[in-house]
């Protein structure tokens, strides 16, 4: 295959470089302006892989082709291939080169030929450095290509034509027979052959040695390209986690940076998605026949398994409740006063209006709370709880009216959702006790038989998460059986992360009203500001799912198989280690507990963050 000409100056009547540039390119208008040539490096900067690592590619060939350790063996092959080159004296290998140095390996020929097609499927435009790339082709400069790289000019061609780029002289490492991270010669070959001297060719590429010490070591101009959301390197993951922290190579220009459609991009996206797939598979396995995804934790799930996961759930509906609603429901004059305990949770700071509020009971005249010595603005005080009680006692017969009235709503949201008794359903919650699943249960009684079975994102390895696996059957993506215990505990002590990434853009649901229509949820708006935090977890949703349908498309056309764990790591590393607070957009959600929530009071998210 003939090679383009070096392109010729088009006329001077061209667009200029754009005037606003980001600012890790900053530099570069004045030195492509100033350029006789500029010359592009190919890998990590004008095209990119989604990939934590670029040996990734190996284990997704191995995975696709069913040969077990494929990545040490292609990378011994690639040595060996090294070696033949420094005994024939030579300055490069190529692929084919590699392929003859392989061990045993059945068709090596259609192995080659697999690994030349997937890397012309995963190795995609970079659109930062396509812009450059163009712009300094509309400014007439001469435009080439210069990579180190055992693949040869026409796949690189190829690659270029399928993603409608201009043809531009290649200098490739593979077909020149000598490198830029050896000694620099395939910078001389470049002038040379160009006719442009070292000094006027400008080089754009990624590797601080190659691409930037060598080619000033040769006398040319070099700019350091990073990409500003670089995936760290990542040792020893699965294809399909390596694909969920790179993603965002690819789709950097749909995220704007910083923002909650990128943080649910990169974090609660691969988490929410491999919980999904951890669901898929238990469920099979399990023979559930209804999935019921608890809101508000369930409300991403929910929308994931129906835009992305349909063919592989059973039927599944997103169950209107909460702790809250299920434990009022379960409230009969009999057990009334066991629950004072739950009634009291997390009332510290809060007035008798605001502690009836949050189920939805309306509080009593003043003249009663002064019998009852209390005040509008009495404070409840956990170690002084007496007054309290006494006004959750005294008030216990209008409690228990909307006990009964969530009881009868809970009744008949199962049957609008058409649940059978009987029926084997999983209660799908995001953690970290049990305690929903209890309270759901407990309401279940004398009002619908069901099989429950309680599938959590991570479950503590605490005594009454022990007590009540006992008790009810209970599992968990993240548990004492996935991830080390000083993991798990760090993960529990920043829960409120995950709880926020798997909210949703709704109240609390506290209980239930009849409606001529069915079924009318009853939220709780909280008792003080929340500065439009319904708005940030639909912006969050959003990314999560964009992430989602991109992973899916990707995954099944790859063939790689699911990682559930693997691509939860993100977020669980967040959380473990409470970096999760630093991110501006979360230091700015407050009030996010509803529960605990009162107009005495401000609880910002990053109040609950605990580090190491």
């Amino acid at each position: 295959m003939s090679e383009a000409p070096l392109a010729a100056r088009p006329p001077a009547q061209q667009d200029p470089l754009p005037a606003a540039w980001p600012e890790h390119l900053r530099d570069l208008p004045a030195l492509i302006e100033a350029a006789g040539l500029v010359s592009f490096d190919f890998f990590d900067t004008l095209f990119i892989r989604p990939l934590a690592d670029a040996e990734d590619a190996f284990d997704i060939l191995g995975e696709s082709q069913g040969i077990a350790e494929f990545r040490a063996r292609r990378r011994a092959a690639q040595a060996g291939a090294f070696r033949v080159m420094q005994q024939e004296k030579r300055g490069e290998i190529d692929l084919d080169g590699i392929y003859r140095c392989f061990d045993g390996l059945p068709d090596a020929a259609a192995i080659r030929d697999a690994e030349y097609v997937l890397e012309q499927e995963i190795t995609l435009p970079n659109p930062e450095m396509i812009a450059v790339f163009r712009a300094a082709l509309a400014q007439g400069k001469p435009v080439v290509v210069t990579s180190d790289m055992y693949l040869r000019a026409p796949w690189f061609t190829a690659l270029m034509r399928r993603h409608g780029l201009p043809e531009v002289p290649l200098f490739i490492s593979a077909d020149r027979d000598c490198t830029k991270r050896d000694f620099g010669a395939l910078f001389d070959l470049l002038s040379a052959e160009t006719g442009v001297p070292k000094e006027r060719i400008l080089h754009i590429g990624d590797n601080a040695a190659s691409d930037i010490g060598k080619a000033r070591e040769r006398g040319l101009v070099a700019f350091h390209y990073r990409e500003p959301r670089l995936p760290p390197r990542c040792k020893g993951i699965s294809p399909a986690a390596s694909l969920a922290r790179a993603l965002i190579r690819n789709h950097q220009q749909e995220v704007p940076p910083g923002s909650l459609r990128e943080l649910g991009f990169q974090k609660g996206g691969p988490a929410a998605l491999g919980f999904l797939d951890w669901i898929a598979g238990a469920a099979r396995r399990d023979g559930i026949e209804h999935i019921l995804f608890v809101s508000r934790d369930g409300h991403i799930l929910r929308r994931m398994a129906e835009q992305v996961r349909p063919e592989e759930l059973p039927p599944s509906s997103y169950l209107l409740g909460s702790r809250v609603a299920f434990t009022l429901a379960a409230m009969t004059p009999a057990n009334f006063e066991s629950h004072l305990p739950f009634l009291l949770s997390g009332a510290d700071g809060l007035s008798p209006a605001e502690l009836l509020a949050r189920i939805d009971v309306p509080a009593p005249g003043a003249s009663v709370l002064r019998d009852l010595g209390l005040g509008p603005e009495t404070r409840f005080r956990h170690d002084q709880p007496e007054p309290m009680r006494g006004l959750l006692k005294a008030w216990r017969w209008e409690i228990l009216k909307i006990a009964r009235r969530n009881r009868r709503g809970l009744l008949r949201h199962l049957l609008e959702l058409g649940l059978r008794p009987g029926q084997r359903v999983a209660l799908v919650d995001v953690g970290w006790n049990g305690t929903t699943q209890e309270a759901f249960v407990a309401a279940l009684r004398g009002l619908m038989p069901l099989d429950v079975t309680g599938y959590y994102f991570c479950l503590a390895d605490s005594e009454d998460a022990r007590r009540r696996r006992a008790l009810m059957p209970m599992e968990s993506l993240v548990g004492p059986d996935s991830v080390p215990p000083g993991m798990l505990a760090a993960i529990h002590a920043n829960r409120v992360a995950a709880e926020f990434f798997f909210s949703a853009p709704h109240d609390p649901v506290i209980g239930y009203r009849d409606d001529a229509g069915g079924v009318v949820a009853v939220e709780d708006p909280g008792r003080a500001p929340t500065d439009g935090i319904q708005a940030m977890a639909r912006e969050l949703e959003e990314g999560m799912l964009d992430f989602a349908r991109h992973h899916t498309g990707w995954t099944r056309r790859l063939g790689l198989r699911a990682d559930p764990l693997g691509l939860a790591m993100p977020l669980l590393e967040e959380m473990a280690d409470g970096s999760w607070a630093d991110h501006p957009r979360l230091r700015l959600v407050r009030n996010f507990d509803s529960w605990a929530s009162s107009a005495n009071h401000t609880m910002w998210l990053t109040d609950y963050a605990a580090r190491p």
